[in-house]
């Protein structure tokens, strides 16, 4: 009897879990549950360094480069010299888009400013994502020189709006002329998303708001001495999302969010680590 009770206790848990799991499917969407528990597992059980370092030399299996890169890449020590050189290396020569994309992204996060032309050359890969990788990653490094091929970029047609859009933030950090004309024809673009960007860019360059329509910004500038008198302090944006419904279960990950920053080369500024935003984020949660 007792036996019997257990087991029906145990099966009445079992589906009272199942009807749960069943309810999040259909509140939130089969593949964002996905992600949800695959970023709450991640967060129980992450890599450890040994794993992640072999895991991204792995010469087989391009998913295993994908994960360890990831890992090593927004670990405190991701910046080191050794991982530096893989990341330089691959963003020229690996040849599986996806590990090449997140190289690049790596790269933008830890590289200097001699790192841009690299990066740039991959605006022209044939792989979309590289392309978008190599155009977030340029807004984190200052370096004039690759001003054309953010230009470029913006203005092709046939390029992705994700890449464009991407492009004209990157551009938001060079008061020159020529960069203020690229963004202006980007207002008449199709895409909301590039004209949004567009104008935001300007704004930071100028201190001015003419809002989307190009044609007040042509006059302004013909009638202006100093176009960038006004400018603005450039921070290339991050990545921020609402917290999940696992997340806010797990509240003891302690899962920080990467501030917006001055791009390294820009100024007297100095690369922020990892580890050092983790470690502001702790400070303003506690108050320190």
């Amino acid at each position: 009897m007792a036996d019997r009770q257990a087991t029906g206790g145990s099966t009445s848990r079992c589906a009272r879990a199942a009807a749960w799991v069943a309810l999040a499917v259909l509140l939130v969407g089969c593949s964002t549950v996905g992600e949800d528990l695959a970023s709450f597992g991640d967060s129980l059980v992450p890599l450890s360094a040994k794993q992640a370092a072999r895991l991204m030399v792995d010469p087989h299996d391009p998913e295993n480069r994908r994960l360890g890169t990831v890992a090593i890449a927004n670990s405190p020590f991701g910046g080191s010299d050794a991982y530096l050189a893989l990341y330089r290396d691959r963003a020229g020569h690996e040849p599986d888009p996806l590990v090449k994309a997140i190289s690049i992204s790596a790269l933008g996060r830890h590289g200097a400013p001699k790192d841009a032309p690299l990066i740039a050359k991959a605006l022209t890969d044939s792989q979309f994502q590289v392309r978008w990788e190599a155009s977030k990653a340029l807004q984190r490094i200052h370096n004039p020189a690759v001003v054309p091929d953010l230009l470029r970029a913006l203005r092709k047609d046939d390029e992705s709006p994700d890449t464009r859009l991407a492009a004209a933030t990157a551009l938001g950090q060079y008061p020159q002329d020529r960069v203020f004309q690229g963004l202006i024809a980007a207002l008449d673009a199709p895409e909301l998303a590039v004209n949004i960007a567009a104008h935001r860019s300007l704004t930071i360059l100028t201190g001015q708001d003419w809002g989307l329509d190009s044609r007040p910004w042509h006059a302004w500038y013909n009638a202006t001495a100093e176009p960038f008198a006004g400018q603005q302090e450039y921070l290339y944006p991050t990545y921020t999302r609402p917290e999940t419904w696992l997340e806010k279960l797990a509240f003891w990950s302690g899962r920080n969010f990467e501030k917006p920053g001055t791009p390294v080369g820009l100024g007297s500024s100095s690369r922020r680590t990892t580890y050092q935003v983790e470690e502001e984020a702790s400070a303003d949660e506690t108050g320190g």
